[in-house]
């Protein structure tokens, strides 16, 4: 393989960097910035070995009102460890976030919008790629597969802390989504976007009074002592994005709904799926996300809850993907599970 690219893809930055994989593990890799151009542009960051990648491409979906940094910090790079094992790493923005935002001029205005980025970037990659989301960034996966469910474009879903169903379970999400059902019916919220930039900066500054008391408190993004204050500060910063408020209202309406709008598709499809869900995760409760493990048609479906036997803590939402215990018992299952479905 090579870091060459098939179609009309534009490379605007392309230079090798050493990347802070985790701990005291570093590697050198090559860093691009890939534009899909197009009525809605997208841009990915692309990872690879310097000489170009030598096991297949892999996707990775953001969730709701994040970005890339969701999967890549200066202190913890899951793309990054991805990348330095081989595989040909495509971090997307979806759009009206990040750089697909910036550059593209493009915003979302409702959720099938995410699932048809996810697609057309698809369409044009060489070979089916395996399609790695977190939160809503697995909903768009498992929505893209349902939309195509006979496509071979996809490799194998990997939804890590994934919402299937929504608003559910717990009391704090179910009462925000009660409250925005209870809005007029005829209030037009157009195409407004509400940037989340503020609170991240709030909560990365109060990091230490917000780590001890997500102990006792009902919605917490990550368990206590689960991510070092700086990888915190710096996800929260960086990675908090935009809110389409439109989008938040459809994912309202699921919770009201006996199946999501994906649910036919997704019982049609065979593809290869993993679930991994966390036990303590107060924002996406595993009840709801193992219905995308219930749910799938497919033979070949893994599901795994993480619980304090597994790192020897709890998991909760973003740590995940980027806590201290995620390279070691998440990544690894995610690299060798698609390592059997690529021989």
């Amino acid at each position: 393989m090579s870091t060459a690219l098939p179609g009309p893809f534009t490379v605007h930055t392309d230079k090798v960097e050493r990347v802070h994989l985790h701990l005291d593990a570093h590697a050198e890799l090559r860093m691009q910035d890939v534009e899909l151009p197009g009525e809605q542009t997208l841009h990915i960051a692309r990872t690879t070995l310097p000489d170009g990648p030598t096991r297949p491409a892999v996707i990775l979906i953001h969730g709701f009102a994040q970005n890339r940094f969701s999967w890549h910090t200066s202190v913890r790079s899951m793309a990054g460890w991805l990348a330095a094992k081989g595989w040909d790493v495509w971090n997307l923005e979806l759009r009206g976030h990040g750089r697909s935002r910036r550059k593209g001029n493009t915003v979302a205005t409702t959720f099938s919008d995410y699932p048809a980025d996810l697609n057309r970037l698809a369409e044009h990659m060489s070979q089916p790629a395996f399609w790695v989301g977190h939160s809503l960034g697995a909903s768009v996966a498992y929505a893209a597969v349902a939309a195509q469910p006979q496509s071979p474009r996809c490799a194998g879903v990997v939804g890590i802390g994934g919402l299937y169903r929504f608003g559910q379970a717990g009391w704090v999400i179910p009462g925000l989504v009660q409250a925005t059902r209870k809005l007029p019916g005829n209030l037009n919220v157009g195409d407004i976007q509400v940037h989340t930039g503020l609170s991240g900066r709030i909560l990365a500054r109060l990091f230490p009074l917000v780590d001890m008391a997500a102990y006792g408190m009902p919605i917490a993004g990550w368990w206590p002592g689960s991510v070092e204050p700086e990888l915190a500060k710096e996800r929260m910063k960086r990675g908090f994005d935009y809110i389409p408020v439109r989008v938040w209202q459809e994912m309202a309406s699921w919770a009201a709904a006996d199946d999501v709008p994906w649910d036919t598709g997704w019982q049609e499809a065979r593809v290869p799926n993993l679930i991994i869900l966390g036990d303590r995760d107060s924002m996406l409760f595993p009840s709801e996300g193992q219905a995308a493990y219930d749910r799938s048609g497919a033979e070949d479906k893994t599901l795994k809850i993480l619980d304090d036997k597994d790192g020897l803590t709890h998991w909760g939402h973003l740590d995940i993907v980027l806590g201290k215990s995620a390279p070691d018992h998440v990544w690894t299952l995610i690299d060798q599970w698609m390592a059997h479905r690529s021989r």
